[in-house]
């Protein structure tokens, strides 16, 4: 019988345990939200806040999620990894904010998840997804016409060693050692899973997200030394036009 399923279950826990202490207070990952949520905002429908829908797809165990809810937005979470859920679901019982989340895989779920959504948010998820295509056509079926998402996906591998030494020459010694807090744990994490990680170059991204009926407004390499991709795009005229 095959180890995979225990040990990504090990993984989920692992993860669940250690992510909020990993992120909270690191000023790259701070600035990396920021970035987000500026973007989310810049998506948002005219109106009170809460009549913007926002999804986070593969939510984890909810941080951004709970950080575009405070912004007043409606947020729905989901992620394929149970665990990760009851963990999300545990820490936001009692916030108060409009937000919820929910065991689903985007790709094979759609029409679990519903639609409606003015905006969607994908942090570091199409770089591991098993169909990358079929994600994103999951994406233009839950979105309203316009609707606008954000993606944010490593172009390469984030290699401790290069890239510790890169962020060494462009900050110095404390910025370098200061990112290890994100790159040792996230390197341990991609070693475990039995997923065969895609990195896309900007090129074949470009094509899968034209491919997928979205136009892309904005692109940035961002956090430690660049190692990831920001994108914003919107669901094009011709592809809302032909769901109208």
């Amino acid at each position: 019988m095959s180890i995979q399923p225990a040990l990504e279950r090990l993984i989920a826990v692992g993860y669940g345990l250690t992510y909020d202490a990993i992120v909270r207070g690191f000023a790259p990952y701070e600035a990396l939200v920021d970035e987000v949520v500026e973007l989310v905002g810049r998506s948002a429908r005219p109106g009170p806040p809460i009549a913007t829908r926002v999804l986070d797809i593969s939510s984890g165990i909810g941080t951004v999620a709970a950080r575009l809810a405070r912004r007043g937005w409606t947020v729905v979470g989901i992620d394929a990894v149970r665990h990760l859920v009851d963990v999300a679901r545990r820490h936001h019982r009692d916030s108060g904010l409009s937000l919820s989340f929910h065991h689903a895989d985007l790709a094979r779920d759609a029409g679990l998840v519903g639609g409606g959504f003015d905006v969607l948010v994908s942090m570091h998820t199409l770089y591991w997804h098993p169909d990358p295509a079929a994600l994103l056509a999951a994406c233009r079926k839950v979105l309203k016409p316009g609707g606008h998402v954000v993606f944010l996906t490593y172009e390469r591998r984030a290699r401790v060693g290069p890239t510790f030494s890169e962020i060494r020459r462009q900050g110095g010694w404390r910025e370098a050692c200061r990112a290890l807090r994100w790159l040792v744990p996230t390197a341990l994490f991609d070693l475990l899973r039995g997923i065969q990680p895609r990195y896309l170059s900007r090129e074949q991204f470009d094509a899968i997200m034209r491919s997928a009926g979205f136009e892309i407004l904005e692109r940035r390499a961002t956090f430690l030394a660049g190692i990831s991709l920001l994108t914003w795009a919107q669901l094009s005229d011709s592809e809302s036009g032909s769901r109208a």
